[in-house]
């Protein structure tokens, strides 16, 4: 077809928008600031053979965006443990969903983690949001995620010594003023399904996406300066005319009208380390439950992935709490661990990696919305998980949703 559409990003809105564009019949043009495709979701190879994702991330199985594009079989995916191990100044014990693994349910109600209370609500709440949809997780009226837990009875001990650390690791912030809308959908996916990581790396979520991909035209290190009507101007000034135009990144960035409305960001910081031998003894999620720890969790990759290391070597992600500066050691973050884990062997720094836009700030979340909606003017259409909710499954669904009010307006 004649009609021009080109996509502004090549992360994983823009890879979903572009399939939809060619199931369509269309040849989409994408561009891509960076030397690869998939924004946030990479991984890098270590020159010592080590398998290390941009920061720890994980792919829940019960997103139903993820069962629609991906073939999860085909990702050879392996699941963590639900639930954690929490570190304390008085040592560790670990927490588990006593639904899904039931002869674990006298270790949690005698654990430290809380009152036998805080464990009747946590099983209550498992409970509520099983029978509550993913929409309705969003459409409650919102207030903060610590406010939400301290509202349905939860004891200030276990939101300090499970929910921060847990949750802080997974909004990127430990004070938990996310919207609890947000909790409520994470802690029901977390209840419903597993948290996978592929064989191959996160990043092999991006290849199979990118493998769906039969027509689409992709321009790497090409960065996007301005936008002029239906002109992507990039940096080499170069013009290109779209009849339609998908953006994926902050529009604000190539819109002059639209400054000062930026999108806002959290950030991580994630450190890599090799051991000589197990720290952990499983595939699970080490929380840190001390306020003046920087460390917010950490696992063994290789207790899921051996192959994520060299033989013989144990691959240890640690997600910190701040970014640290510029002058940082991390073997102060070595050492904690090895303390924690009472390692008594060498813990040697691989890698640090910092993502300064890891997650959208928003103060309004939403599930979806209508395909229409996402239309910034007749020609330009929006996509990117700061739509809707900071997650795997929205950056899917606004690329998704994208394409189709797109697509809608070309019929």
């Amino acid at each position: 077809m004649s009609t021009r559409i080109g996509i502004v990003g090549g992360g994983v809105a823009g890879l979903i928008a572009a399939w939809h564009c060619e199931q369509a019949g269309y040849t989409p043009e994408l561009f891509e600031r960076n030397s690869a495709l998939g924004g946030r979701v990479q991984t890098d190879i270590h020159p010592e053979g080590f398998r290390l994702d941009h920061g720890f991330q994980v792919m829940l199985s019960d997103y139903k965006e993820v069962n629609r594009y991906l073939n999860i079989e085909a990702l050879e995916c392996r699941s963590f443990q639900p639930g954690a191990l929490i570190f304390d100044n008085k040592g560790s014990f670990s927490i588990t969903d006593p639904l899904r693994v039931p002869r674990q349910l006298f270790s949690v109600l005698f654990s430290r983690v809380g009152s036998l209370r805080d464990k009747y609500l946590i099983w209550r709440l498992t409970r509520q949001l099983a029978k509550t949809s993913r929409e309705e997780c969003f459409v409650t009226p919102d207030t903060s995620t610590f406010q939400f837990l301290k509202d349905f009875g939860f004891s200030q001990k276990i939101i300090d010594s499970f929910f921060k650390p847990f949750f802080g690791g997974i909004f990127l912030e430990n004070s938990l003023t996310t919207p609890a809308s947000m909790f409520r959908f994470v802690f029901k996916m977390f209840g419903s399904g597993d948290a996978l990581l592929p064989k191959n790396g996160i990043q092999a979520i991006t290849t199979q996406l990118v493998g769906k991909l039969q027509r689409t035209i992709v321009h790497l290190d090409t960065a996007v300066d301005r936008l002029e009507g239906n002109h992507l101007i990039t940096a080499d000034g170069h013009a290109h005319y779209f009849d339609k135009i998908i953006l994926t990144i902050d529009p604000a960035l190539l819109m002059p009208n639209l400054a000062g409305q930026n999108v806002q960001w959290q950030s991580t910081t994630a450190l890599y380390f090799f051991s000589d031998s197990p720290v952990l003894s499983s595939p699970i999620i080490g929380l840190v439950a001390d306020e003046d720890s920087p460390i917010n969790n950490f696992s063994e990759l290789t207790q899921l992935w051996p192959d994520f290391a060299p033989t013989g070597k144990h691959l240890i992600s640690v997600t910190l709490k701040e970014t640290p500066s510029k002058h940082f050691d991390p073997s102060i973050i070595a050492n904690e661990i090895k303390q924690r884990c009472q390692y008594t062997g060498a813990l040697v720094f691989l890698a640090q990696y910092d993502i300064p836009k890891a997650l959208p700030v928003l103060d309004t979340l939403q599930y979806t919305v209508q395909a229409t909606s996402l239309s910034l003017t007749d020609d330009i259409y929006l996509a990117g998980d700061y739509l809707l909710n900071g997650s795997l499954d929205a950056a899917m669904r606004s690329g998704r949703l994208a394409a189709e009010a797109l697509l809608i307006s070309l019929n």
